[in-house]
């Protein structure tokens, strides 16, 4: 009987390394392309399935557009003003096989959400960065585990 272990990578086997170049930042959301790419070669780093290289030594490329950036009302008071909002952020990435120019997967649409009100402060609070973060790590989350598994 299999025990489901396995000692193979879960990437194809061609590829051992990637490069992450900036993505592009198609929203009004300043340096969000920033924290994007930051987060995405953080978590490629800290999981070591690929080596995260320069663009002349990768075997792939993680090529990804910020599409949209919302900051939005989520709920309203009895007065119907605003009480908590709703960030969505959406990206679109490609994965290249460098070696081949052809793509292991296309125009993959990640989107992730994060919520805060505005009336909370102090240490319980949720700010308008928390929300962002979040939606933030909900994507790069997806971004990785699309990129390292078997394809």
């Amino acid at each position: 009987m299999a025990c489901g272990y396995s000692t193979s990578s879960r990437t194809a086997k061609d590829i051992k390394s990637i490069y992450v170049p900036f993505f592009e930042n198609l929203t009004a959301e300043p340096n969000l392309e920033i924290s994007v790419t930051e987060r995405v070669i953080n978590l490629l780093v800290t999981d070591n399935t690929l080596k995260v290289v320069s663009e002349d030594a990768a075997d792939a490329i993680l090529d990804g557009r910020i599409i949209e950036f919302k900051n939005q009302p989520f709920s309203f008071n009895q007065d119907l003003n605003a009480e908590e909002y709703i960030v969505v952020v959406k990206v679109v990435v490609t994965l290249f096989n460098r070696r081949t120019n052809e793509p292991i997967w296309q125009d993959r649409s990640f989107q992730g959400d994060g919520s805060y009100f505005i009336e909370q402060v102090g240490e319980e609070g949720r700010t308008f960065d928390d929300a962002v973060d979040e939606s933030l790590r909900e994507i790069t989350d997806r971004i990785l585990n699309l990129t390292v598994q078997d394809w």
